[in-house]
């Protein structure tokens, strides 16, 4: 096995391949109670059209949610359930936009717990009358999501902010889409993706990871895996404009909401790597919105605000910017906040404070296991590898670097989303 040393905070990370091609990694924390178990698969809800040897498929949107639901089913008889039960584990799943997530925490029984995550997962189980099942689950929680106002306001940005690309759909599917779905379209996406070569295994807690490599090799050995297909995920060109400037939803809120995105050239930042990029512009948002920010303080102080929080999102083309408030005086907060992103800020002590911080979190971050397994995830996910160096990283940051992503920053493709309370 590989070790992969994370600088300056004396972690380890383990990394082989299975004899299959399933990657493993594996971090051991000798003090840990627990273990954290995740096996993830490069296929998320944006995966929707996809070439397999130059023919081009496309299956209805909220398939890779619907696949997630339907392989907690073992057999007609048995689901996952049934199987991590006699072990006191606990199982779960999750869908993003770029992958799936098949997770289980345990305090014992490891080459148990590795076994039974590999089999339900690994199986092929799939029925017309289960699809049809699902369909009406699914459509429950599809109807329930729309109720939250914050997943109403969240897709109304997407929908605002993108023309073409996929994150304007919900990760669910809509009803009508999951009416679509066929027992042929899941058995296409379980060929197509859910293959050892398109996913990734991560282990974390009071394990050895010899023995994880071991228990891995012996299970998925007895299995027969088709050839690899390599599917190839067809490019959306999207236009480097906003889609809406601005859009006004009703809900039933007790406090109005609003959320401002920008949508900035990435060509703008192209000497900047990704990874430095998303530090850089993470601490230029906490520095200026974050709870120990100067407008934070005094938007709260002034009852203007209720809430705020700022994100970012770097993508090999643009970068978007999202401000979320709530408050009961919604124009005047949007004001504000949208003049606070024509005059973003950076001091020198402030870059040294927020960096000092930001190191401060990442070591404490190795001290949980389901945080590090989280880590290790959004490093392969986002950058396809892991970031041994992230200290250096974040140490070797200039005031002139920041300075040079602030000046980039501007306010000519702004979408703003309001959600007002309904009369």
């Amino acid at each position: 096995m590989e070790q992969i040393k994370i600088k300056g905070i004396d972690e380890v990370i383990y990394y082989t391949t299975a004899k299959c091609g399933l990657p493993i990694y594996v971090w051991r924390q000798e003090y840990a109670k627990s273990c954290y178990l995740s096996l993830n698969v490069y296929y998320g809800s944006l995966h929707t059209e996809f070439s397999i040897d130059g023919k081009k498929y496309k299956v209805p949107q909220g398939i890779a949610h619907f696949m997630e639901h339907i392989k907690f089913n073992v057999d007609k008889d048995t689901t996952a359930n049934d199987l991590f039960d006699p072990l006191g584990s606990d199982i779960n799943a999750f869908t993003t936009f770029r992958y799936t997530s098949y997770l289980v925490y345990a305090t014992s029984k490891i080459k148990e717990n590795l076994d039974a995550l590999l089999d339900y997962v690994y199986n092929s189980y799939f029925t017309k009358e289960m699809i049809k099942k699902e369909k009406g689950i699914i459509a429950s929680e599809i109807n329930m999501g729309k109720d939250q106002p914050y997943n109403r306001l969240y897709f109304a940005f997407n929908e605002a902010m993108y023309h073409k690309e996929k994150y304007r759909y919900l990760i669910t599917g809509e009803v009508e889409d999951i009416k679509k779905i066929e027992l042929e379209d899941i058995e296409l996406v379980y060929d197509a993706f859910y293959h050892p070569k398109n996913m990734f295994l991560v282990v974390t807690g009071n394990v050895n990871p010899y023995e994880i490599e071991q228990f891995v090799n012996d299970n998925l050995n007895q299995k027969e895996f088709k050839k690899y297909l390599n599917p190839k995920i067809l490019p959306v060109k999207e236009p480097k404009s906003v889609y809406k400037k601005q859009v006004e939803i009703v809900s039933p809120v007790e406090v109005e909401k609003a959320k401002v995105g920008l949508k900035i050239s990435r060509k703008k930042l192209k000497g900047i790597d990704q990874v430095k990029l998303n530090i850089i512009l993470s601490i230029i948002l906490s520095s200026n919105f974050g709870d120990s920010s100067d407008l934070k303080e005094e938007l709260l102080e002034n009852n203007i605000i209720t809430f705020l929080s700022a994100s970012r999102f770097v993508l090999d083309d643009y970068i978007v910017i999202d401000v979320t408030i709530e408050s009961k005086i919604l124009d005047e907060a949007v004001r504000r906040i949208i003049d606070a992103l024509n005059h973003l800020k950076m001091s020198e002590e402030d870059l040294k404070r927020k960096i000092h911080s930001s190191v401060a979190t990442l070591v404490l971050n190795y001290e949980d296991v389901e945080n590090v397994n989280n880590l290790i995830q959004n490093y392969l996910i986002y950058y396809h590898k892991l970031i041994p160096d992230l200290k250096e990283i974040y140490e070797s940051i200039t005031l002139d670097e920041v300075r040079e992503v602030i000046d980039a920053i501007d306010t000519k493709e702004m979408t703003v989303v309001l959600m007002r309370k309904e009369k």
